[in-house]
């Protein structure tokens, strides 16, 4: 039996011109030779290869899920646009529309990023509300900064405002950022900022919006971090209110949904709301009880559980950032527990920023994954965060910082895996290091339509120049010598002599 080690360069992408790319200016020797020297391909990540938008940059969760899946997944903005396409196919939207006289939240990450969510469907489900006789809707808008630019969130509050101005129902409540609004790594300290806000009033009360920001920008706060700001007391979330999350990526949900919707939360103090009705476009997780409006595509017989039912031994390694990926994403969003399957949480640092730590967790990450390989585990699937998590700072000094710390590290690997006989896969989920500024020069801080690279460690394997996210996990049971199952309808990418 091969042993392999699947490694994962999160937001790493392959772009041939070097300004601002911080995997160019990072002189990454280690994994340029490997290569020159090794089989490789250069595979999409991003649109309809994926099963995303045309122009639709691809993103760590859908990223995990197709590497897993062998197969193109319809993304939730698909599925959702479905939904506004067809509302009467969910009997839970009408469940909700009978409830008119209610006050009404909705709250999610505002703007076009289309990584977590998309300002449309909040304008969609504001105007399904509007028809369906709802008079008392209230916004609480999350601002981006980070699959957009860092100071465009005027733009998308102006859209949810015309469209409040054209029927002339409805106020945005709040205004806040998403680092606090839409923390994912135990920060609750952050999460209880935003929960203050939309519950309790706490926050900068303002009357005029865009001024708001517009100080924000002076004292060099940008969207990301904007930081909580008021605009209508009566907005404020109540008891028998009903509230909907707009976004469908699920991991930066759980923390603030679980706030409400979790009677024995505890990470800080919180109304025990008795009658709360609350709302997600997609399910977040079977431990998080909201009421699903869109059902989700189910991916079965992902690689992970795949390999599972074959009785192989697997390790999961990443550090907390990405552990999600790893792990739920990686496995079809399924949350429990898999037969002879180890799953190893490296703490992420506590720092406001990556950028003020672009090496993160990854030394401790490497460590682990050589113990893995010395304890001969036959499928080891790991997630270098760095390239991902800094590259979103647009920092590009620290960004290359990140992509150097990953080099050495992967020396170190495959010294290891030479050692363990192991081959290594190193692929990406999408790009993002790679371009670190815009085309006007400003800092960028999104992920990147650039395709990611596909490398073997075995010299004796001939593979297809090119392919996509959905044949990684053909390519690797080929390689393994073990039977693709039927789900898996992409193709290998190793030529057959």
């Amino acid at each position: 039996m091969k042993k392999i080690l699947t490694l994962i360069f999160d937001g790493f992408g392959m772009r041939d011109e070097a300004k601002g790319n911080a995997v160019k200016a990072a002189k990454m020797h280690t994994f340029e030779e490997l290569w020159n020297n090794c089989p490789h391909a250069l595979l999409e990540a991003s649109e309809e290869k994926i099963g995303l938008l045309p122009k639709q940059m691809g993103n760590s969760e859908i990223g995990h899920m197709t590497i897993g899946a062998g197969h193109i997944i319809k993304s939730p903005i698909l599925l959702i646009n479905d939904f506004f396409a067809n509302p009467t196919s969910s009997d839970i939207f009408a469940e909700l529309v009978c409830n008119s006289d209610k006050r009404v939240h909705i709250m999610g990450l505002c703007s076009d990023g289309k990584i977590h969510s998309t300002v449309e469907h909040f304008i969609n489900m504001y105007e399904l509300l509007v028809k369906n006789g709802f008079k008392n809707i209230y916004f609480h808008l999350i601002t981006d900064g980070r699959d957009t630019k860092v100071d465009s969130a005027y733009k998308y509050i102006e859209m949810v405002q015309n469209a409040i101005n054209k029927y002339n129902i409805g106020q945005i409540a709040t205004v806040c950022g998403r680092y606090y609004a839409m923390d994912r790594d135990t920060n609750y300290e952050r999460t209880k900022l935003y929960y203050d806000l939309i519950t309790r009033g706490i926050g900068k009360q303002v009357i005029n919006i865009k001024e708001a920001l517009q100080s924000y920008y002076y004292q060099n706060i940008t969207d990301e971090f904007m930081k909580p700001i008021l605009l209508d007391k009566e907005g404020l979330i109540r008891d028998d209110d009903t509230l909907i999350w707009m976004n469908y990526r699920t991991d930066r949900a759980k923390q603030i949904l679980r706030s409400f919707v979790d009677k024995k939360f505890d990470a800080f103090p919180v109304y025990n709301f008795e009658n709360l009705n609350v709302y997600s476009v997609l399910e977040v997780d079977k431990n998080i009880k909201t009421k699903v409006i869109v059902g989700e595509n189910k991916v079965e017989n992902p690689l992970g559980i795949y390999l599972s039912k074959l009785n192989l031994k697997q390790a999961r390694v990443s550090e907390s950032e990405k552990f999600p990926h790893v792990t739920y994403f990686f496995d079809g969003q399924y949350n429990g527990k898999i037969e002879n399957c180890d799953k190893f949480n490296i703490p992420s640092p506590e720092v406001p920023t990556f950028d003020l730590k672009p090496e993160m967790s990854v030394v401790s990450v490497t460590k682990k994954i050589i113990e893995c390989m010395e304890k001969d585990y036959d499928f080891i699937f790991a997630n270098f965060a760095n390239p991902d998590m800094v590259g979103h700072t647009g920092n590009m000094d620290a960004a290359t910082k990140a992509c150097m710390a990953i080099d050495i590290c992967l020396s170190k690997i495959l010294e290891a895996a030479e050692n363990n006989f192991y081959t290594v896969i190193l692929t990406a989920d999408h790009g993002n290091c790679d371009t670190m500024y815009n085309e006007d020069g400003s800092p960028c801080t999104t992920h990147s339509l650039a395709k990611v690279p596909l490398i073997i460690s075995d010299k004796k394997v001939k593979l297809k120049g090119e392919g996509d996210l959905t044949n990684i996990a053909p390519t690797i049971l080929d390689y393994m010598n073990i039977s693709i199952p039927q789900q898996m309808t992409s193709d290998s990418l190793i030529i057959k002599d």
